[in-house]
């Protein structure tokens, strides 16, 4: 699905990322009064006529391609990285050396090393990239300490998580990302765009299908040595929509979730749990303790949520059981419907004609054919430019495309795409479902952290370029 570029070298300088994104033309001296027009907050333009200081916290597999990602912009300093294991700190300063950077500080005395890196260092964002249990802490030492802060998914475990991140955001005046890369698939944005353009209609249901693959990549459920790994502590203790950022973050946002509408509750039912002890046998023997555990967390899980304007939600998670990764969604609107896989626009896997717009002859069309008209602005700009600059992983082309909206936003002091109020509502769908499966389906309320703005906000900030 990607061009054969790997070997182009293309990087995106600051003049030229200012020319891309218009601010040039426009005159920074206009920039606060067309931020305030859209109802932005004007805070430092500082970082328009400089470079951008990015400190990383957690530089494991995760880690390590989002600082490659980052590096393509040359823009971009990494002044200092943190990480409890030397030997991943060390890998990520020959990274930083070898891509034309300075050397970084290096922080690696332990779990909590990342305070010391966030009280010292001089600098505009700090990247998290650390197991879950840390992106909340990670995210208030730098909001506190001045910091913008990205976190990769989810941000928070806990709505009394999600709660800190809001209040530190607002009281200290920092942005709170968190990374969803899957709202920037080609065909997420292309139908962000038909949404926006009113191709749909009024919205009144969505789909979100998180499938993975995590038993047979083992992806941190087992150690070698036998033992349980982090996201296999999780798969223990929680029992509901464990892994509910990918499947909600775009059906959210073609919703207007936290910008003109918002979630009211959702109830939640899980299935047995098979997967993982079957996974435990096969790796270390039926015998062994890990294969006769009991693993809360059930192999499928589904959760139906209804917003405060009566737009109604299904969230599917099937992480642990043996089945092919792929993201599928649906929005059904009062003209139209588009469902199927989300991922290449030029290869749907699952539903191979996948949008119905009333009015046009009655049957299911290819997507893809709706992408010379309605492909995304982000795309139509730099999407070459992201398949050549992308590293070498599925998602580097998002990754870019992520941090290149991110960027620019940092740059003309304008609201990022998502917020803290998106990775706070996002992330908290883990402990509410797990509170509604543990009920039997009991309806959970969801907390209101906009605390009422959403009723003000307005929708299209994934619609900026």
């Amino acid at each position: 699905m990607f061009t054969n570029q790997k070997k182009m070298k293309k990087k995106v300088n600051r003049r030229n990322f200012i020319k891309k994104t218009g601010v040039a033309g426009l005159g920074l001296s206009l920039i606060p009064s067309i931020l305030k027009s859209i109802g932005t907050d004007s805070r430092d333009l500082s970082l328009s006529d400089r470079k951008i200081r990015i400190g990383f916290v957690g530089i494991g597999a995760r880690g390590i391609v989002l600082l490659q990602a980052l590096l393509k912009f040359d823009f971009v300093e990494i002044p200092a990285i943190c990480d409890i294991r030397g030997d991943r700190v060390d890998r990520a300063e020959r990274t930083i050396v070898e891509a034309g950077r300075a050397k970084p500080n290096k922080y690696s005395r332990g779990d909590t090393d990342f305070e010391r890196l966030c009280q010292k260092e001089d600098l505009d964002l700090v990247i998290n990239a650390t197991p879950w249990q840390w992106h909340t802490p990670i995210c208030v030492s730098a909001m506190n300490n001045g910091k913008h802060t990205a976190t990769e998914v989810p941000a928070a475990l806990t709505t009394e998580h999600g709660w800190q991140l809001v209040e530190a955001s607002e009281k200290n005046k920092k942005h709170c990302i968190m990374l969803e890369n899957y709202c920037y698939f080609q065909n997420v944005m292309l139908v962000t765009n038909i949404v926006s353009n009113g191709l749909l209609g009024d919205i009144v249901h969505l789909e979100g299908r998180s499938q993975e693959n995590w038993i047979n990549e083992n992806w941190h459920i087992f150690n070698s040595n036998g033992t349980l790994g982090w996201v296999g502590n999780y798969l223990s203790n929680f029992n509901g929509s464990f892994y509910s950022t990918h499947g909600i973050g775009p059906i959210a946002t073609w919703a207007g979730i936290n910008r003109g509408d918002q979630f009211e509750y959702l109830v939640s039912v899980s299935s047995k749990s098979v997967s993982v002890n079957n996974a435990a046998a096969k790796s270390f023997g039926k015998e062994h303790p890990l294969a006769k555990k009991e693993y809360k967390q059930g192999d499928a899980n589904t959760t139906l949520i209804r917003s405060v304007n009566g737009k109604s939600f299904s969230l599917y998670y099937g992480g642990t059981s043996p089945q092919p990764w792929s993201p599928e969604y649906k929005a059904q609107g009062t003209k139209g419907t588009c469902i199927g896989e989300m991922f290449d626009a030029d290869n749907v896997n699952w539903r191979s004609k996948n949008i119905y717009l009333e009015g046009e002859g009655g049957r299911w069309k290819k997507l893809s054919d709706y992408r010379a008209g309605y492909n995304h602005p982000l795309w139509q700009k730099m999407g070459e430019e992201a398949n050549i600059n992308r590293v070498e992983d599925w998602s580097g082309t998002y990754d870019y495309l992520m941090f290149y909206q991110l960027l620019k936003a940092l740059q003309t002091n304008s609201e990022p795409a998502m917020d803290v109020y998106d990775a706070a509502c996002w992330s908290s769908i883990l402990e509410l479902s797990s509170k509604s499966v543990a009920e039997k389906g009991k309806p959970i309320d969801f907390p209101d952290f906009t605390k009422n703005k959403w009723k003000e906000r307005k929708p299209g900030f994934f619609m900026n370029v």
